[in-house]
């Protein structure tokens, strides 16, 4: 086969580059240690004696998360996007994120090899929650269950009451869902999503490591830890009438306007920061949201 050049990004464009393979990828490696289940990473590696080709930005743009002494978690300080890992060692390899791979590389079609990074040192440490637990009522029928959790670095923490989420999750009887969607920013930032009442969610964020991003209709607000880069939740945008109407057309749609009456009330929640679920027995539907909205997106 011949070699292909994929082209990659961060989703807010910021930063572009071009990684190239002897041919078309199609396995790919993921790792359940805590910082990489928690980005959702997919891994591919440069072969050996090459290197990516930056065409827009520097790595020096791009924010760095370091867990251990061995790896920079390169992350998009705009949007989130964990676009690769830089060896501390210059001798190795970098190991590039495939969900920020342009086209979109299909993900769920990729033969994914686990490594079990998670039995290695240094070991994460769950950190206790120390804001207002929820008390809101939960959708569907399910027995409240309360489950806490955390961006990697600990700065931002959550608490969230729901039904169990583990292998008896049956969306169709409790009214709810857990969603992996392959539109332009879920793919790149690894989300995956659920859906509780805002009652049902608390966000403590004692340090103001919280930042937002936002975009196309401007319906959502993505939330990430600014030190870290783990995406937390996905919050309404809680526009003003006035700021609505100074936004785009795509914004102010009939489309736009009948989802945020939808998601009024929701709070979105991104299941990989909880402890303790297992997201391979937790059923997750996959959404074409790439598809969906693809019109709206265009790679840079």
């Amino acid at each position: 086969m011949a070699p292909i050049t994929y082209r990659a990004n961060c989703h807010c464009g910021k930063f572009v580059y071009e990684a190239t393979f002897p041919e078309p990828l199609t396995k790919a490696y993921t790792c359940n240690c805590s910082i990489c289940v928690r980005k959702g990473y997919v891994h591919s590696f440069l072969p050996n004696g090459t290197d990516i080709n930056i065409v827009k930005g520097s790595l020096d743009d791009l924010e760095s998360y370091l867990f251990g002494d061995k790896y920079q978690h390169k992350f998009c300080g705009n949007c989130a996007s964990p676009v690769l890992i830089v060896p501390t060692d210059p001798a190795k390899a970098k190991a590039l994120n495939v969900r920020c791979f342009q086209g979109p590389v299909n993900i769920w079609a990729l033969e994914l090899v686990n490594f079990d990074g998670a039995s290695l040192d240094p070991p994460f440490e769950e950190k206790p929650f120390t804001g207002i637990e929820p008390t809101g009522e939960l959708r569907g029928d399910g027995t409240p269950t309360m489950y806490h959790g955390s961006c990697h670095c600990g700065a931002v923490r959550v608490a969230l009451r729901s039904q169990p989420l583990d292998d008896k999750f049956d969306r169709e009887k409790l009214g709810d869902r857990v969603v992996d969607c392959d539109c332009s920013i879920c793919q790149r930032n690894g989300y995956r999503w659920f859906y509780p009442n805002a009652g049902q969610v608390s966000v403590h964020d004692p340090e103001g490591a919280l930042k937002y991003y936002a975009f196309g209709k401007y319906v959502n607000r993505k939330s990430f830890c600014g030190k870290c880069g783990v995406p937390i939740s996905n919050l309404p945008s809680d526009l003003t009438e006035e700021q609505i109407a100074q936004l785009p057309e795509i914004a102010r749609d009939e489309t736009s306007v009948a989802w945020r009456k939808r998601i009024a009330d929701m709070s979105p929640i991104n299941t990989r920061v909880l402890y303790g679920v297992d997201l391979d027995k937790l059923p997750v539907k996959q959404s074409n949201g790439y598809k969906l909205i693809l019109n709206e997106y265009i790679n840079p």
